[in-house]
């Protein structure tokens, strides 16, 4: 999010399909200085559709045929909001997400894939198994797996390539050695191809090379099988013909996203995005689409990965062409493809017009191929900063970046946004409170550079972590103040990211049960949000650092790995299922773990946040001038942290600083027992929204640590509190 140029428009990329990580590498490769880019995806990673039927065989594993968001992201200077789109307004230029404020756009493009189309089918089972989306497909793929020993009979229906590929793959995979054998469990297979047949589009000589392999391996093909009912474990065909069968996976015809409908953008017969030639939308110019989300009106072709690969150079050129207010050009397909059909095995069937091979050397280049396009997106070159005043940024003059006048948002855009997300709110010169008579005021403020691509999800952690200080000293939180920086942008972006912001600081604060009483905008170089927080403690009732107690049981109610992970993050070396698990961890409140630990008598408290757990651990020891023991096996880390540091030796920058800081009251193990450095290691990570630390009485740390799980935190008990001068000693278990 932190941008190093003024933005002067806001592109926004709908879905990571393969046109789109095309066009991503294509802004990484040729930067446009001035044009704010947004990927809104459900998920952080995208599979490689090419590479499905090796995954189902077992040649590829999961994350071999997966490309990661993240990195690519950050290398096209891109931002990554991860959510479910639900509609769009193409004449108000909005995107509706679920969950959170709409986003805004200057011009947008659509690749968001397609979904099963079970039109015909009068009932169906929830052992029916879609194909697409893929993602869901492969964590149902895991539960077949896993369930084998229930299965006597499935159906692969669809008799296109994509049909044949998976049926094939299947045979195959239940057949390898991990699963026993040749096929252990008995599992009888069944190719449903309604009329005309197998492989209707390809040559008869692909089809007798094909339907050889499926007899082969023992599958049944069923050649004229239209599907209209599957229930009970009976799949049924228009043809009169039934099977039974456990399970139905369906490779055959697919439909366009249904929100799709509702937008009065220009659609086909059939539900997709109409463009013309040069990918933009019939009825609104400043939208585009391709891959399978689009139709080609003068080119009409088949839903293929191939076509949406292709169509990623064009897209990208039309993109830039038309922001920058330039002609598009039309683009025309091929109206041919090699196709390279797997057939279990390491061996393929090659396709091209009349020509037809098969055999391991097919098998071999279709590898090559598929690994050389996913290595695209993984190997990513160094590229140089584009010039000041170059591209967009020329519609930038040099006074509009002045400081004189503290650089404020102007009054029209924040009183516009706050108008909509806080309308009657009161906007003098100061905010009054008054405590209720017997209550302390508790004061703490925090702030930070932006750390991650989606403003909404910034915020919420911004406040999350503010609000930590209060509820550490047993507190709630009162008011809340804001403090935001935000990027040099024409007004439309600049409203777009101020709503995105107070939109998630409010639906975080109206969760902490507080008011945001008013705070203070201003422009700068990059973005950083900050909070003010008041809280208040009955008197006499506050919880303190110093009041830890001997044989207090130490319980840490939050995983670490933070720092390491998002460290990782900045280099493209942390998995997006890795950082999705962290911000979900950061959007944790410690508000009713707070209550928690407090209904359970605790003794001392503080959170865990920027000095890492040995740094505040030994903050409480000093005070409390007490000892510690820790034992390091029990220090939960979040998914990915430890093999982070384990494996490439990645640390945050605060990390060393922490180590070195917290030496002195360390009394570390042998290396020789230190069975887990990278474990040891985490204890200076830093953490932002970090968990609390808090010393409960023996005799209730087993009810408190039951209620924190039951109140879905990921807590455990890491250590006790001993006699003695202040120190940390650390146990192997």
């Amino acid at each position: 999010m932190n941008k190093a140029y003024p933005i002067a428009r806001h592109l926004v990329l709908l879905g990571g399909g393969h046109s789109h990580i095309i066009v991503l590498r294509m802004l990484g490769m040729n930067p446009v200085p001035g044009l704010q880019v947004t990927l809104i995806s459900p998920d952080r990673r995208t599979p490689y559709s090419g590479m499905l039927p090796g995954y189902i065989a077992g040649h590829y594993q999961e994350e071999d045929i997966h490309i990661e968001l993240d990195p690519l992201c950050r290398f096209a200077g891109a931002g990554l909001i991860q959510g479910s789109v639900t509609g769009l307004d193409p004449d108000q230029n909005k995107v509706f997400i679920e969950g959170r404020p709409a986003i805004e756009f200057d011009v947008l493009s659509i690749d968001i894939g397609i979904t099963p189309d079970f039109t015909g089918l009068q009932t169906t089972s929830p052992d029916l198994i879609p194909v697409k989306p893929i993602g869901s497909f492969i964590a149902q793929w895991k539960k077949f797996l896993a369930g084998l020993e229930t299965v006597k009979n499935i159906a692969v229906v669809g008799g296109g390539a994509g049909g044949v590929e998976l049926c094939l793959s299947i045979s195959h995979r239940l057949g390898s050695s991990d699963l026993g054998g040749l096929n252990p469990a008995g599992i009888e297979i069944h190719q449903c191809a309604a009329s005309p047949g197998l492989l209707p589009d390809y040559a008869a000589g692909v089809k007798k090379r094909v339907s050889r392999e499926l007899h082969e391996a023992g599958i049944v093909l069923h050649d004229d099988f239209t599907a209209i009912d599957y229930e009970r474990g009976l799949l049924r065909s228009q043809e009169g013909e039934q099977i039974e069968v456990e399970k139905v996976f369906w490779v055959t015809n697919a439909a366009a996203q249904s929100w799709l409908t509702d937008t009065g953008v220009a659609l086909d017969e059939h539900g997709y995005v109409a463009v013309s030639a040069s990918l933009q939308s019939l009825s609104h110019p400043h939208i585009f689409a391709a891959g399978d989300t689009a139709a080609v009106i003068d080119h009409p072709r088949p839903k293929a990965g191939v076509y949406a690969v292709r169509q990623g150079e064009p897209l990208f050129n039309n993109l830039v062409h038309y922001i920058h207010g330039r002609r598009t050009r039309a683009f025309r397909p091929q109206g041919s493809f090699l196709s390279l059909i797997s057939t279990g095995g390491r061996s393929a069937v090659a396709a091209k017009w009349w020509f037809a091979a098969q055999g391991r050397i097919c098998w071999i280049w279709k590898d090559w191929i598929d690994r050389r396009f996913v290595d695209r997106f993984r190997l990513l070159p160094a590229m140089p900063v584009a010039e000041l005043k170059s591209g967009l940024l020329a519609e930038f003059d040099d006074q509009m970046q002045c400081g004189g006048c503290g650089s404020k948002v102007t009054s029209e855009i924040l009183n516009e946004v706050l108008d909509e997300l806080a309308p009657g709110s009161e906007r003098d010169d100061a905010a009054f409170f008054a405590p209720p008579d017997g209550y302390l005021m508790l004061h703490s403020i925090d702030a930070f550079r932006s750390f991650l691509d989606d403003p909404y999800v910034l915020a919420r952690i911004a406040v999350v972590h503010a609000a930590s200080d209060i509820y550490a000293m047993g507190g709630s939180v009162a008011t809340l103040m804001a403090n935001m920086i935000l990027p040099f942008a024409k007004p439309r972006p600049t409203r777009n990211l101020l709503r995105q912001l107070l939109s998630g600081a409010l639906d975080q604060i109206a969760e902490e049960g507080a008011t945001l009483i008013g705070g203070h905008s201003s422009e700068g170089a990059e973005l950083s949000v900050g909070f003010a927080v008041n809280g208040l403690v009955a008197e006499g009732s506050e919880v303190r650092k110093s009041g830890l107690v001997a044989d207090d049981v130490l319980i840490l109610s939050q995983p670490l790995g933070i720092g390491t992970l998002f460290a990782a993050h900045m280099q493209g070396k942390a998995e997006g299922r890795h950082i999705e698990a962290a911000i979900n961890a950061m959007q944790q409140s410690s508000r009713r773990a707070a209550e928690i630990f407090l209904a359970h008598d605790v003794h001392g408290m503080t959170d865990v946040t920027g000095f890492g757990l040995a740094g505040h651990l030994g903050e409480m020891l000093v005070a409390s001038k007490k000892a510690a023991e820790i034992c390091l096996t029990s220090i939960p880390a979040l998914p990915g942290a430890i093999q982070i540091i384990s494996t490439e030796g990645i640390t945050s920058t605060l990390h060393d600083s922490n180590r070195q800081n917290a030496l002195m009251l360390l009394n570390p193990l042998r290396s020789e027992d230190l069975n887990s450095a990278a474990r040891y290691e985490l204890l200076f990570d830093p953490q932002t929204a970090g968990g609390l630390l808090a010393g409960i009485s023996m005799d209730k740390a087993d009810g408190c640590l039951a209620a924190l799980k039951l109140a879905g935190y990921d807590a455990s008990i890491i250590g006790k509190v001993t006699s003695g001068p202040a120190m940390i000693s650390l146990q192997a278990d």
